[in-house]
């Protein structure tokens, strides 16, 4: 099996990796900077979040003017974000932005779903899991091999997708015990480790070695 199996000596190791190559500092000041900017209907509170993700995780928003509308427009809607799921609707529900380009006369849509998933991360105070494609690579070439060798590994349709794969992997494994934080950081740098080391071993590009990794999953199952 290409992927072992996340026993709890398994994940310490990885966590441990985690702590020592990226540490938790930066997601601690980045909550530290959520607490303290808390008023998500204040066009320059949710600025200077949304203007920061972007910057240190480069999810690549050109324009974050529409990020930041869209995220105060739903935030008056929604004022009280207490419960788990209020906070997985509210990373569908800020993630597809639209704008107009006046200039040109042309309307734009953009699913940031990714980017999203950051903000809302840390407004839960870590509660709510971050879709990345390392992650979402390994939590279904779990359950793949879990589940007979039927694999998938298209995109989810939204964070709530994403968000019920993400649990179904942790009942499966009976990780429950796990916050969703730790099984989150789990599965981003032991993804992280296996693109790395095929790229080490190949020629590939990112995208490539994401790609051999699904390949590989599938063929040593």
């Amino acid at each position: 099996m290409i992927l072992k199996l996340p026993t709890d000596e398994f994940i310490s190791e990885i966590l441990k990796k985690y702590s020592k190559e990226e540490g938790d500092e930066l997601n601690e000041k980045l909550l530290q900077l959520f607490k303290v900017f808390n008023d998500d209907s204040n066009k320059y509170n949710v600025l200077i979040k949304v203007a920061a993700l972007n910057k240190i995780y480069s999810t690549a928003i050109t324009n974050i003017n529409p990020v930041v509308d869209q995220i105060i427009k739903i935030s008056k809607e929604r004022r009280n974000l207490k419960e788990l799921n209020d906070f997985v609707k509210f990373v569908d529900e800020i993630s597809i932005v639209n704008w107009k380009n006046k200039e040109k006369n042309i309307d734009f849509t953009r699913n940031n779903l990714s980017f999203a998933s950051k903000y809302v991360h840390f407004l839960s105070e870590f509660k709510t899991p971050i879709y990345d494609s390392y992650i979402w690579i390994l939590i279904n070439g779990y359950l793949g091999i879990k589940n007979g060798g039927k694999f998938s590994f298209s995109p989810p349709k939204n964070f709530e997708a994403f968000y019920l794969r993400f649990k179904e992997f942790k009942t499966e494994f009976k990780l429950e015990k796990y916050l969703n934080y730790s099984i989150d950081k789990f599965l981003w740098q032991y993804g992280k480790q296996n693109i790395q080391d095929i790229m080490k071993d190949t020629s590939l590009n990112l995208d490539q070695a994401k790609s051999e990794l699904k390949n590989r999953i599938k063929k040593y199952n």
